[in-house]
């Protein structure tokens, strides 16, 4: 599906809006209005192809997954350093600050919008300077200053001021037990975590380009019409705190739970948890166990590496992401 028409296809899916949905506004002073095309307002990479700045898997040829969407800048100064300013996209609180260039999002901070329909994290990176004024825990509209677009980043290829852009996401938190999974891994003992939940690892974006597209969006809507592309087995003695931090999106009795049947989207995301008792088939006899692959998907879940390269057992991805749901639940 062309990029085109996967933003068309997601915008009618959010079209029929209940009343409570969440206002958006788009996170950069950009002139929305005079955007009609990707190539109009998303910043590709060195490839110089549109779709580089999207979402999925667009880098090096789909071998490399993209989380979010590249903002391309609409004013620069005279030495070609972006000028926009970076904007809050919907009502929220601050909950995370990194001032710092220590990792490949660069200087960034990240939104927690607990009022919409589900609390999503928003996520604010490479950016030049964060607003002074923000503090962890601020309320803030949307429409605020949160930030100066930039190029900022430790990744391993440093970002030309001609390639300045906002790195946007919209995505859930898989875990507050993410820190302690991430100190037990034993490739992580000379690599600190310096931005805690905060890491990368443990927030799973979605395609932020239709939630952007609509000046009111259903969140809960736009997370639950993903697709299902795998579904897993899992066997818990306590309930994971991802059921209890998104119960929107949780089907049957989890004080009764023995474990759970998980609807996971292509890119890694948990979907729909619904509570399976003691007898039921899809209790796995270990941990967790790979049920159904929707086979449609299946060269996109090897190339996210949800699915090993055979296509029938779980990838890298989907194994880490299991482990750190299941941190809490041991």
């Amino acid at each position: 599906m062309s990029l085109r028409s996967s933003l068309a296809f997601l915008s009618l899916c959010l079209t029929a809006l209940p009343l409570g949905a969440t206002d958006v506004v788009w996170p950069t002073t950009m002139d929305r209005d005079s955007t009609r095309l990707p190539q109009d307002y998303l910043q590709p990479t060195v490839s110089g192809k549109t779709e580089s700045g999207s979402f999925g898997m667009v880098r090096e040829d789909g071998k490399r997954f993209h989380e979010g969407i590249d903002i391309r800048p609409a004013k620069t100064n005279a030495d070609g350093e972006a000028l926009d300013l970076v904007l809050a996209a919907m009502d929220g609180q601050v909950a995370y600050l990194n001032p710092n260039v220590n990792g490949p999002y660069g200087r960034y901070v990240v939104l927690h919008h607990g009022g919409a329909e589900i609390p999503v994290y928003t996520l604010y990176a490479h950016l030049a300077k964060l607003e002074p004024s923000l503090r962890i825990a601020q309320p803030v509209r949307r429409g605020t200053v949160i930030g100066l677009m930039g190029r900022t980043s430790a990744g391993a290829s440093p970002i030309t001021k001609d390639r300045s852009h906002l790195h946007f996401e919209v995505g859930l938190m898989l875990s507050t037990g993410f820190n302690l999974w991430y100190a037990a891994q034993a490739e992580n003992r000379q690599s600190a975590n310096h931005h805690g939940l905060y890491n990368g690892q443990n927030l799973i974006g979605m395609d932020p380009s239709p939630i952007l597209a609509q000046p009111k969006v259903d969140l809960l809507a736009a997370v639950r019409s993903q697709p299902t592309a795998l579904t897993v087995g899992l066997r818990t003695s306590k309930t994971p705190d991802f059921v209890a931090r998104y119960p929107a999106l949780v089907r049957g009795d989890a004080a009764r739970a023995a474990g759970w049947y998980v609807e996971f989207s292509w890119q890694g995301m948990p979907l729909r948890w619904t509570a399976l008792d003691a007898k039921s088939p899809q209790l796995p006899a270990g941990r967790w166990r790979l049920l159904e692959v929707d086979q449609r998907r299946r060269t996109l879940l090897i190339q996210r590496k949800m699915l090993g390269a055979d296509g029938r057992t779980p990838g890298e991805l989907l194994t880490q992401n299991l482990e750190i749901l299941l941190s809490t639940a041991r």
